[in-house]
């Protein structure tokens, strides 16, 4: 079975992978070059992350999913904004770049998309759906929506922006939540 982890090699071992696919994105990343940053023997990171793949995305899912913010203030109108704009704002920065060139990646590597949704998208995409359903449970928004289809049209939105290099700010968010949570309130409100 192996040494357990050391988490300070594992925390080095994610530190450089990132940085590196910053620096490179997922195309020219490898793991060759994240034990040379690292310090942690290539032998040591194979046997930790298989693939270049999942080591790529659980450093790229580290770093992002403490930059996302699931609140529950108990407005669940409120807590949803606060997710898009967190995600706006992260896919804004660094991050952006990495998700556009793993979404690049997966379009012709099959391992990579699984990985990609396996390890990412799927446990987000839970969350999130989540978030929503405490306003479907607490009657502030519509009984009858279907969550996976709220979500592919607000997180779709902010990818299509991603990958065409158009601008993610807090005014543009603003106006998205606002479309896609008028959609999602009960009676005439919307």
């Amino acid at each position: 079975m192996g040494r357990p982890r050391s988490e300070e090699a594992r925390r080095a071992v994610l530190d450089a992978a990132y940085a590196i696919l910053v620096e490179t994105g997922l195309g020219r990343f490898s793991t060759e070059a994240v034990a040379s940053r690292s310090g942690v023997a290539r032998t040591t990171i194979y046997r930790w992350w298989p693939t270049r793949g999942l080591l790529a995305i659980e450093s790229f899912l580290d770093a992002f999913r403490a930059q996302l913010v699931y609140a529950e203030t108990g407005d669940p109108l409120t807590d949803f904004r606060a997710l898009l704009d967190s995600l706006v704002r992260v896919l804004s920065g660094p991050a952006g770049l990495v998700a556009a060139s793993v979404m690049a990646e997966a379009q012709s590597d099959p391992e990579t998309r699984r990985v990609f949704l396996e390890v990412f998208s799927v446990p987000l995409r839970r969350e999130s759906a989540r978030l929503l359903g405490r306003g479907i449970e607490g009657g502030v928004l519509r009984a009858d929506l279907d969550l996976a289809v709220v979500l592919d049209a607000a997180v779709g939105a902010v990818y299509m922006r991603l990958l065409l290099g158009q601008p993610l700010d807090a005014d543009w968010s603003n106006r998205l939540a606002d479309t896609v949570l008028r959609g999602c309130l009960p009676g005439p409100d919307r």
